[in-house]
C-alpha cells in the first residue's frame, strides 16, 4: 500500500482507512467474487474469489480501496465545499451528456445520476457521485449536490442476470419521502 499518494486529500478529511492499491488486495479487505458462469474465470458450481488477483487496469479505475464511511464522507467534503474553491466546484459540476448507463451526465470526475442503472427515477431529484464495478466488486457512492445527504452501497459480487440487476436498480424506490 502507498497512501503517500493520497494523503493531501485523505489526511485533512480524517479517513484513516481509505488507500490508493497496488496490487493485489491483502489483509482485511473485503473478499471479491464472480458467480461461477462467469466468462473471465469460470469456476465449479461455487461463487469464484477473485480478491487476490492482481489486474493491471485496477490503478486509476478502482485503485482506491476504502470503506462505505469514508466514502460517504469523501463525498460529503467535495460537494459540501470542503475540499475545492467554490468557482471548481462548479466547474466539477459542469457536465455534459453521458451515454453510460451509469450516468446520466457526466462532469469532471463525478456523475449525475437520476436513476441508478437505468431503473426508476429518484422523487428525491439527481444525485452526485460514482457507479463503480471491479472484478468482484460493485460500489454505487452517491450524495445530494449540496453535500447534505450521501448514500454509499458496496458489494462484493455481481449481477447473475439482466433481471437480476434491473430488480436491483428498482429496489428500495417505493420511498417518496426526501429529507431536506
Amino acid at each position: 500500500h502507498d497512501v503517500g499518494r493520497l494523503d493531501f486529500a485523505a489526511a485533512p478529511l480524517g479517513l484513516e482507512r481509505t488507500d490508493l492499491v497496488e496490487g493485489p488486495l491483502r489483509g482485511d479487505c473485503a473478499r471479491g467474487y464472480l458467480p461461477p458462469n462467469n466468462p473471465i474465470l469460470p469456476g465449479g458450481s461455487d461463487p469464484v474469489d477473485v480478491t487476490e488477483l492482481d489486474l493491471p487496469f485496477t490503478w486509476a479505475g478502482g485503485g482506491v480501496v476504502s470503506t462505505a464511511s469514508e466514502v460517504a464522507r469523501m463525498l460529503q467534503a467535495l460537494l459540501g465545499g470542503e475540499v475545492l474553491p467554490d468557482r471548481l466546484r462548479k466547474e466539477m459540476l459542469r457536465a455534459v451528456d453521458s451515454d453510460w448507463n451509469e450516468t446520466d451526465r457526466y462532469g469532471l470526475g463525478v456523475g449525475e445520476i437520476t436513476a441508478v442503472m437505468g431503473g426508476q427515477q429518484s422523487p428525491c431529484g439527481a444525485a452526485w457521485g460514482h457507479i463503480g464495478f471491479s472484478a468482484g466488486y460493485t460500489a454505487i457512492a452517491l450524495s445530494s449536490e449540496d453535500g447534505r445527504r450521501q448514500v454509499v452501497l458496496c458489494a462484493n459480487g455481481g449481477f447473475a442476470s439482466e433481471e437480476a440487476e434491473r430488480g436491483h436498480a428498482h429496489a428500495g424506490s417505493e420511498r417518496p419521502d426526501c429529507p431536506a
